[in-house]
């Protein structure tokens, strides 16, 4: 099925996701600038930030007048999720990309104070690159496949990225499975 049947919008800002979904409401133009005006400065702000996927829902039951924004979104090594209601959708919006926010900036945070381990960063190449959606996948020397994303890459540029390229990565348990928090150049040891 179409996503633009389905009431789904995808986009991409700057290499990040979006997917805005809308259930028994119509897309207003101005809730689209809104998302995409604070999404646009979130993945600015948190390159970590790879993609976010919204849905705007109106309750059904004319009762309880509620509109809920449920905004789930991926950042390296993390899923976030918020939602939120309110009586306005415009509030429910806002409401749900702050509530978004604070966790983007909490994990930031922890992702900053991250601890290098001493020692020779484990070595792979590139294998797979999806230039139009910002990812690919790292080769290990063990075989295995790594995700990586292009906000991961440190002094590389993702669209000079080929396959078989050597690079050096810092592994963590994402989601799916090992993904790299940080991609370098085969050598850059001494200058991160």
């Amino acid at each position: 099925m179409d996503a633009c049947l389905a009431g789904r919008q995808p986009v991409c800002i700057e290499g990040m996701d979006i997917e805005i979904q809308a259930q028994h409401v119509d897309m207003q133009p101005e809730w689209r600038r809104l998302i995409d005006e604070r999404l646009a400065a979130l993945g600015e702000r948190y390159p970590e930030l790879i993609r976010a996927h919204v849905t705007l829902k109106r309750g059904r039951h004319h009762r309880q007048g509620v509109e809920q924004v449920d905004v789930l979104a991926n950042a390296a090594g993390r899923t976030l999720r918020a939602s939120k209601q309110e009586e306005d959708m415009t509030a429910a919006l806002h409401a749900a990309l702050d509530s978004i926010e604070r966790e983007l900036a909490a994990h930031h945070e922890q992702r900053r104070h991250f601890t290098k381990v001493p020692g020779p960063r484990p070595q792979g190449t590139v294998a797979t690159i999806f230039s139009d959606r910002g990812y690919g996948f790292i080769r290990t020397a063990e075989g295995e496949e790594v995700y990586f994303h292009r906000g991961s890459l440190h002094e590389l540029d993702f669209d000079s990225l080929t396959i078989g390229m050597p690079v050096e990565l810092e592994v963590e348990e994402g989601e799916r499975g090992p993904q790299a928090s940080r991609v370098f150049p085969v050598g850059e040891r001494a200058a991160t």
